[in-house]
């Protein structure tokens, strides 16, 4: 279970950063004046004006090439923000429509926006810079507004399960290795301490592979920082997800773990 949603996590956590990528690009390179409609639609459209005004009335907008219909919703201050009804029977091609405030003439401060008539769902979703939006036919920040809670599911799991196990084994005296470095004749090796086990310098633990099964015996040369630090063999397979048993394992010989006097 631990795996599986470790994967699952992985998984969701690349779907969410590539629809977030996906979705700040297409930000970026899609025009802010440029909208687009499908015939029989409704679109809402926005947009800002050189000089502030009051009302929705004072707004003054005319379509270059008639054939859909503009609706004023609200202003604030500089920024307006309305709605283009799109006839069933529109033809299919670009509609330019500009919007001012009463008071503006120079024609530079008169933008021009740009809504362009699609004749099916797959011509408009082609046109857009989103990758996602062409292959699956939808916003890419859908995918990454599902996503996003799905990660956060897998990765509180994922912690619970893990911290979970981890107490399993502390129970059974077992700790995970959290240095293992390579030296010229031997390795270097260090776990966390079980709180519930008493570990001494010269004390024997055993060391196991990540299946828990024995590879081979370890004296504790020294304890520091809640740490117990020793080397063994370097020509044994050791990987860093392995542990270290401070419990005391039954020898072969006598049932019990061997003792400083035994040795």
């Amino acid at each position: 279970m631990r795996r599986l949603i470790a994967r699952c996590g992985a998984i969701i956590g690349v779907l969410f950063l590539v629809s977030a990528a996906d979705t700040f690009i297409c930000g970026h390179l899609d025009p802010k004046d440029h909208f687009r409609a499908l015939p029989g639609t409704r679109l809402s459209v926005s947009g800002n004006l050189y000089r502030p005004v009051r009302h929705p009335e004072d707004v003054r907008f005319h379509f270059v090439d008639p054939g859909l219909q503009l609706t004023i919703a609200e202003v604030k201050g500089s920024f307006w923000r309305g709605e283009v009804t799109v006839p069933p029977k529109a033809a299919e091609g670009v509609y330019r429509l500009s919007a001012h405030s009463g008071a503006d003439t120079d024609p530079a401060h008169i933008p021009i926006y740009r809504i362009t008539v699609f004749s099916s769902p797959r011509a408009m979703n082609a046109s857009y810079p989103s990758l996602i939006r062409r292959i699956l036919g939808f916003p890419a920040w859908w995918l990454a507004a599902a996503s996003g809670p799905l990660l956060v599911v897998c990765l509180t799991l994922s912690f619970y399960l893990a911290n979970d196990r981890e107490r399993q084994f502390s129970k059974q005296g077992l700790s995970p290795i959290v240095k293992l470095a390579r030296r010229k004749d031997h390795w270097e090796l260090a776990a966390a301490l079980i709180p519930t086990v008493a570990t001494t310098p010269g004390a024997v633990v055993e060391v196991t592979d990540r299946d828990r099964r024995p590879i081979t015996r370890m004296t504790v040369e020294r304890i520091e920082k809640g740490m117990a630090f020793g080397q063994v063999d370097a020509t044994l397979p050791l990987v860093p997800d392995g542990y270290v048993r401070f419990s005391p394992p039954s020898s072969p010989e006598t049932g019990r773990m061997p003792t400083q006097t035994d040795r």
